[in-house]
This record gives C-alpha cells, sequence and structure tokens, in this order.
C-alpha cells in the first residue's frame, strides 16, 4: 500500500495513491506499506529515486544501511513491532530523504508508527507546522519510536519486579517453591532476557541512524532547531541504552538466583538420601550377621536373642541420627 501525507496547515492529510495517480504536489511524506515490487516502481517514478528491496534492507552493514544516492539519504533502522499478544518482533524500516519529502519503507506495523501519524493527522497536534519536512517527519517518527520503547522498558522493569519479589519475599508462611515454580520463573525471566535483547538492538539501529543524521546535517539548509532536537534525541537512546543494560544486568542477576536456589534444593535432597543411607547401613549390617547362619552363633538359641538383634539395629540407627543433629549437620 501507498499511503501519501499531504501537508495542510497545522496537520497531514492522510490518503491512499491509486496506481498510476500522480503526486499530490503538496505531498510530504510517502508511506509504503508492504509493498509489491509495481508500487516501487510507481513511487520511484515520482521521487526519482530508487527504493530500497525487503533483502536490501536486512544487511547489516554500515554502509548498506546508512549512503547517499543520486542526492537522496537512506537510512534503515530496526524498529520494534509487536508480532501478537504480548510478543514482539523486530524489523527494519528504510527512511529515505530526499529533497522537502521524505519516503518510509516498512513492512511491519510498529505502534510507534501508529501513535505518530494518529497524532500527526490531528488539527493542533503541535507537531506540524507550516515550514514541516521530511526531516521533521522523520524525527518525530524517532522520537515515536523512543518514546514507545521507553513505555516497553517501563512494563518489562515491572515483570522482573514481580519475579524478584517471588523469589526473595517470600514469608514464613509461603509453600516452598517447587519444581513447577523454578521451571516458570527461569521460563519468565529468559523471556524477559531475549526480549531486551531485541530492545537494545533496536536502540543501537536508531542510535547509529542518529549519528549519521547528525552529520549530514551539520550542512546546510540544515536548521540550528533540527541539529538540536537530533542531540536531544540522541541523549534519550543514550539513556534508554544504560536503562536496558541496567535491566539485563538484573535478569543476569535472578537467573543466578534461581540457578542457585535449584542447586540448593537438589543439595537438600541429595542429602536427605545420603543420610537415610548412613543410618540403615549399621542396622542392616547387624541384620547381615545374624542372617550367616552359621552353626554355632550361641544368641541364636536364646530367648533374648531376637529382642537384642531389633534392639541393636534400632541403636545402630538412631545413634549416628543423634551424632549429626548435634553436630549440625541435619
Amino acid at each position: 500500500m501507498i499511503f501519501v501525507y499531504t501537508l495542510e496547515d497545522d496537520y497531514l492529510m492522510a490518503s491512499a495513491a491509486l496506481p498510476g495517480a500522480e503526486m499530490p504536489p503538496n505531498a510530504l511524506w510517502i508511506d509504503l506499506l508492504n509493498p509489491t515490487h509495481e508500487e516501487d516502481l510507481h513511487v520511484e517514478s515520482w521521487m526519482k529515486a530508487s527504493i530500497p528491496t525487503r533483502d536490501d534492507m536486512h544487511e547489516i552493514e554500515e554502509s548498506s544501511r546508512f549512503y547517499a544516492e543520486n542526492g537522496a539519504q537512506y537510512l534503515t533502522a530496526p524498529i520494534l513491532h509487536s508480532t501478537g499478544e504480548k510478543n514482539h518482533g523486530i524489523a527494519p524500516i528504510s527512511f529515505i530523504l530526499t529533497g522537502q519529502r521524505l519516503v518510509t519503507v516498512r513492512y511491519t506495523e510498529p505502534k510507534s508508527f501508529s501513535l505518530y501519524i494518529a497524532r500527526a493527522t490531528k488539527p493542533g497536534n503541535g507537531l506540524i507546522t507550516s515550514k514541516c519536512s521530511g526531516v521533521s517527519i522523520m524525527l518525530g517518527i524517532i522520537e515515536a519510536v523512543t518514546d514507545r520503547l521507553a513505555d516497553i522498558l517501563e512494563d518489562v522493569a515491572g515483570q522482573i519486579d514481580v519475579n524478584s519479589h517471588a523469589i526473595f519475599r517470600r514469608s514464613e508462611n509461603d509453600k516452598p517453591m517447587t519444581t513447577k515454580n523454578f521451571r516458570d520463573s527461569l521460563n519468565q525471566i529468559g523471556i524477559q532476557g531475549a526480549f531486551l535483547s531485541k530492545v537494545r538492538e533496536s536502540i543501537a539501529g536508531v542510535s547509529r541512524l542518529l549519528v549519521y543524521m547528525t552529520a549530514f546535517t551539520a550542512q546546510e539548509p540544515y536548521k540550528k532547531d533540527t541539529r538540536g532536537w537530533i542531540k536531544s534525541l540522541e541523549r534519550d537512546t543514550q539513556s534508554l541504552s544504560t536503562y536496558v543494560d541496567f535491566l539485563s544486568n538484573k535478569v543476569t542477576f535472578l537467573l543466578d538466583t534461581v540457578v542457585g536456589l535449584i542447586s540448593i534444593e537438589q543439595n537438600a535432597i541429595i542429602k536427605i538420601f545420603s543420610v537415610a543411607a548412613v543410618a540403615f547401613m549399621p542396622p542392616t549390617l547387624v541384620a547381615s550377621i545374624y542372617g550367616m547362619n552359621f552353626r554355632f552363633m550361641p544368641e541364636l538359641n536364646e530367648t533374648w536373642g531376637y529382642p537384642m538383634a531389633i534392639g541393636l539395629m534400632i541403636a545402630s540407627a538412631v545413634i549416628p541420627l543423634l551424632i549429626f543433629r548435634k553436630k549440625g549437620w541435619l
């Protein structure tokens, strides 16, 4: 789909481009969502600039993501997007700046784009002015992306705190954690760690994009306000990156803690079996002696022989347990 956003005083007017239609003269932003090859060619005829393919957008080399061609600036960054309920993926989105216009190429629908579009198409939004350009639109989208990442990180931090509370702040009345509890905790913490790696990748991509923008906006005709906006976004991404590192350290700590608790529980179980084995060894020895059936065993013919053997087995089991308890091994 080709969506064209035209500048109308202090907001953007959205419309879908029909096949073969001419580009509106006041078009400021052209958004390609899941474009076909024909739609790519259509926009190329409008902008006189090539549109990167999906394979081109997945290239990870710096020179493939940030470059200039025929007077147009090409920038690509991985952006987080939802793939289902509480599930997130990451996919590249390309920004093409040619003249005063912006072209975006995307094959996903990040919520940050939806939020920006909903706000920018509303009159009196405070984002769009009569002197708005493609760079302003792009920076507004990047700002929406960073705001969305900040909201997501707040949710992740809350989930990590819940897991931390379940592990460390159990009261005496709570039941001990079972194998299922440990398995669930490991699964949840692992999911959060994997998700934070996606967030870190997205933040790193946006940060690299801003560094490239700083380089080519240092020249005219870009205004000082634009360069200041970019610096502000760079500070935001840096603070988000630092916060992601902090949360990642917490996740690593929780993983180590759960693994340590599992080891303690396993050691306790092995300890019980070890004590039981030691406790039953002396009675087994006594029973084995009197099960040898030697011809000359005088106590076998005595009436007190059987009670003596039973008492000897009980004493040989109880005495080691008492010794273990006194030494604090139980």
